[in-house]
This record gives structure tokens, C-alpha cells and sequence, in this order.
């Protein structure tokens, strides 16, 4: 059931993006479209994929500074940082969809 619910947030999220880029499109503002594309994308699967990001940095994190590596979870204060960065460039995105530049 929970994967479901993520599959449709994602396609909403998706939809929402795709929105925004057509709608800068038919205003025919496309001094910042592929700033748009680029960070939109990377906004959406970053939400998508938080917690595997979150486990592959602490990895890498303990690989270079620990003496004896580890598999560590993630803390849900990195989780929740990571989540509200995406949502503010996800947002941010959107706002630059509907500016007339």
C-alpha cells in the first residue's frame, strides 16, 4: 500500500512539473526553461529517492572519516533536512515557472 501512495505522489509531482513547463512554454518564456528541467528533475527524484541518499552519504561519510566503516541508517533530522531542501526547490521551480521571464 505504501508503495502505491509514492508511485502517486510521484506521478502527481510529475504532473505538476509538466504543467509548469508547458505553461512557460506558451508564455514563450524561455530565458530560464532549462534551469527549470534541470532543477525540477533533480527536485522530483531527489523526493523520490531521500532516504537511499541519505543511507549512500552516510556510507560514503563513514568509508572516508571511521576506522571500521558501517551500513548506518540515516537520522530522521537528515531525512526531514533533506526532504524540506527538496520541497523549497521543488517550489522554488514552480515560482520561476510562472515568472514572465
Amino acid at each position: 500500500m505504501e508503495k502505491k501512495k509514492n508511485i502517486r505522489f510521484l506521478i502527481c509531482q510529475i504532473a505538476v512539473a509538466l504543467i509548469g513547463l508547458a505553461w512557460k512554454i506558451y508564455r514563450g518564456a524561455f530565458s530560464l526553461l532549462w534551469t527549470y528541467v534541470l532543477f525540477m528533475t533533480f527536485a522530483v527524484i531527489a523526493m523520490y529517492f531521500n532516504y537511499s541518499l541519505c543511507k549512500l552519504e552516510n556510507r560514503m561519510r563513514s568509508r572516508f572519516y571511521d576506522r571500521t566503516p558501517h551500513d548506518g541508517e540515516p537520522s530522521d533530522f537528515r531525512l526531514v533536512v533533506g526532504k524540506v531542501a527538496e520541497w523549497m526547490l521543488f517550489i522554488m521551480m514552480l515560482v520561476v515557472a510562472l515568472l514572465p521571464i
